[in-house]
């Protein structure tokens, strides 16, 4: 059933990339309405919203404008105007992942990262020596509603986290069946390479703009390489540390902890390997730190990189996937309030 209001809807989920917001789409049982046509909007909020149903759940999906964390905060504070009854902020979309847990785990791509904590890794000051970190946001889910946490906790459980597995698994497939566009790259391996070894010409070239062997740092490099996927530009194959073969099954695994969020693209395998040694971090991503003092929240990524020079874009739609198939099952575990839904 409908609606009577902008009052019945509890549950907002925010995407920053397109592509992130249309998973979601796939997983609404009913459109309510779109760019608030019907339920309008407060004249304070600028937002865009798509409204709908995700099982027993009001919910209200927010596109944003552009990536960022301040982009994140905006979207975030404008809609408190509209939607008062808020009880949880979901985060969805896609993040670099770190190619072994801090608890010894191995990430690969598709696999999606949950926020229990969030590190703003890219606020402090900037010193002759180098930067340094001001402060980390920590215990970010610590608010007067704990069921988050507890929710967390229970699925953190072996038998609940195979539960939730499981579930994401047949949500995946369920949205396989409706567009191709969200299935698993078919002839792409899943590749980590040496964090030290860095996207660049590795053999010299005629061209006198290459900068690439100006030094070993990821700097030197020319902006021919920067466009170049790894098997155009002959990445050595003696430097990858990790390989799962596209023919392998399919498989997702969920990982619970702290998330980094900046804004800011990482691209380094060295700077990537500092934060998880030094802060935990399962994964970075780019809003997460703009949302969490607006309201109750939790980000749902999956893995579509491996936040090195050696990014592209090609699991995007299956890390956006998988990560919105995270964001329902996580729902089905979260108790609606009593609104009539």
């Amino acid at each position: 059933m409908r609606p009577n209001s902008r009052d019945d809807f509890t549950i907002a989920i925010i995407c920053a990339l397109t592509v992130e917001a249309e998973a979601v789409e796939e997983h609404f049982d009913e459109i309510f309405d779109r760019l608030s046509k019907i339920y309008g909007k407060d004249p304070n909020d600028i937002n865009a919203y798509i409204n709908g149903r995700i099982g027993v759940h009001n919910v209200v999906l927010a596109y944003m404008p552009e990536m960022g964390k301040a982009s994140a905060a905006r979207v975030a504070s404008n809609m408190p105007f509209s939607y008062p009854n808020i009880e949880i902020g979901l985060v969805v979309g896609i993040c670099g992942g770190t190619p072994r847990s801090p608890g010894d785990e191995d990430i690969f791509l598709g696999d999606v990262v949950i926020s229990d904590a969030v590190l703003e890794y890219d606020f402090g000051e900037r010193y002759p020596s180098g930067f340094q970190r001001q402060s980390a946001i920590e215990d970010t889910l610590e608010n007067p509603d704990s069921e988050i946490r507890n929710i967390l906790a229970g699925i953190k459980t072996s038998g609940i986290r195979r539960e939730f597995q499981d579930h994401v698994l047949q949500h995946l497939h369920k949205i396989h069946e409706s567009n191709e566009k969200w299935q698993r790259p078919r002839f792409t391996n899943d590749v980590v390479f040496d964090s030290a070894y860095h996207h660049k010409h590795h053999d010299r070239t005629s061209s006198a703009e290459c900068l690439c062997f100006n030094g070993d740092h990821a700097n030197f490099r020319c902006q021919i390489a920067a466009t170049q996927n790894c098997t155009e530009l002959g990445c050595h194959e003696e430097q990858i540390s990790r390989l799962r073969y596209s023919t392998e099954p399919e498989n997702i695994s969920i990982h619970i902890g702290t998330v980094a969020s900046a804004s800011t693209v990482m691209k380094s395998g060295g700077d990537r390997d500092q934060l998880v040694k030094t802060e935990q971090v399962l994964g970075v991503e780019m809003e997460g730190a703009g949302v969490w003092d607006i309201f109750p929240c939790i980000i749902i990524k999956g893995v579509c990189d491996y936040a090195d020079s050696h990014k592209n874009k090609t699991w995007q739609a299956y890390a956006a996937a998988t990560g919105s198939c995270a964001a329902k099952t996580f729902l089905e575990y979260w108790k609606p309030v009593a609104t009539g839904v």
